[in-house]
């Protein structure tokens, strides 16, 4: 019989610590890690509210409910239903939930969830126009150069953000200018060609404004925080990249991902073909890199 473990108090935060453990012995990445966590706390008080204290009162059937119920909620910001995309995130990280209660004897439940549908939206890109306007916007500083080394990373590069913040310095191959993503969707791995721009713009953030930004505290890290000399988090690569949209009166909703689409885009346009763009993005098959053929004959 499974052992029953009380959930309310610190019974279940223990239980999201040890499932925390558990996907870092699992090699999970470190910055998605703490999203699975969190599903896992807004389950866990989803069962709370249903008079469910321990494990032994759990059953396939909360989940299910649950991810029902996550289909008819409305964003607190958005005032929309919560994307597939979303949802979908919620239900990996319950099912590793429940894989992490058998492995370790804590519940012979498990959640039998499948993936929702995603609507594949038309992607957000900049114009080249648009691209040039955020180059122009960098301020002349050493963020400056740092920011030039950013938009090299994930408009040249095409970087997710979750690769971009895990970049470390043994990651820039400046002999064969290529980037090694250690840490792609899924824990892939990719090497990504550095053309000649975006090459000058990280090795100049390289060998002179890092050095600065660093404040003598040892770290491989590639992007440094400017006010503590410590890796920056996603959030504030994210925050700076929209301070740039800003700066450059750029209308649209632009973020690290629009950047990514921006040089998918371009690239199509300037004849290369969905393989080669595959590859370069790092996506796991051929489909998800079709959403960008009906952008192809758009303007530039």
């Amino acid at each position: 019989m499974a052992q029953t473990t009380t959930l309310p108090g610190s019974g279940w935060i223990l239980l999201q610590q040890g499932f925390k453990e558990w996907l870092q012995l699992l090699n999970y990445s470190p910055l998605s890690i703490p999203t699975m966590k969190q599903a896992v706390q807004q389950f866990i008080q989803y069962l709370l509210t249903e008079n469910k204290t321990s494990l032994d009162q759990l059953t396939a059937a909360d989940a299910s409910t649950y991810i029902a119920q996550l289909q008819q909620t409305t964003g607190q910001r958005s005032g929309r239903p919560l994307s597939g995309s979303h949802i979908n995130k919620q239900i990996q990280a319950l099912k590793l939930f429940s894989k992490y209660l058998r492995e370790t004897g804590k519940s012979t439940v498990g959640f039998a969830l499948q993936r929702v549908e995603e609507t594949k939206s038309r992607p957000q890109y900049l114009t080249k126009a648009e691209i040039n306007a955020l180059y122009d916007a960098v301020p002349s500083s050493v963020l400056g150069i740092r920011d030039q080394a950013m938009l090299a990373v994930f408009y040249g590069c095409g970087l997710r953000l979750n690769e971009g913040a895990s970049l470390e310095l043994k990651d820039i191959l400046t002999e064969r200018k290529i980037l090694h993503v250690r840490k792609g969707k899924r824990s892939k791995e990719r090497l990504v060609p550095i053309a000649e721009k975006s090459y000058q713009a990280i090795v100049f953030y390289m060998r002179y404004a890092r050095p600065q930004l660093l404040q003598d505290k040892p770290t491989q890290a590639v992007f440094i925080d400017a006010n503590r000399g410590r890796p920056m988090q996603k959030q504030s690569l994210y925050i700076r990249i929209k301070g740039l949209v800003k700066r450059a009166k750029i209308s649209k909703k632009v973020g690290t991902h629009t950047l990514r689409h921006s040089i998918a885009t371009h690239l199509l346009q300037s004849g290369m073909t969905l393989e080669r763009i595959q590859q370069f993005l790092g996506h796991a098959d051929l489909d998800s890199t079709q959403i960008y053929t009906h952008l192809k004959n758009e303007q530039p």
